[in-house]
């Protein structure tokens, strides 16, 4: 279940984030949005794949935040997570960073 702090809505998905699962992960994600957040931070930590099923859920999810006047923002210390978010240039919609 998301962790909501602040209007700061944390989830923490593990595993990876792929065709396989990705529906309960938009599920997650949209019932965060449904309960009012708008400021949505994605931690990483447990996940070691995101494929593009994957990444399409992240972009839907940028796009609602702002449309809302809302964020999002993705944690990870994994240097391969942080290059596919680069190089599919995601980093430039939304915030990608290392965790605090």
């Amino acid at each position: 279940m998301p962790q909501s702090t602040n209007e700061i809505c944390r989830i923490a998905p593990t595993g990876s984030i792929s065709a396989a699962n990705v529906a309960e992960f938009r599920k997650q994600l949209q019932d965060a949005v449904d309960a009012g957040a708008r400021n949505i931070t994605i931690d990483l930590k447990d996940v070691d794949i995101i494929d593009s099923k994957g990444l399409a859920v992240f972009i839907v999810c940028h796009r609602t935040l702002q449309d809302q006047g809302g964020n999002l923002t993705v944690e990870t210390a994994n240097p391969d997570l942080k290059g596919l978010f680069h190089v599919m240039r995601l980093d430039e919609h939304f915030t990608v960073k290392s965790p605090d």
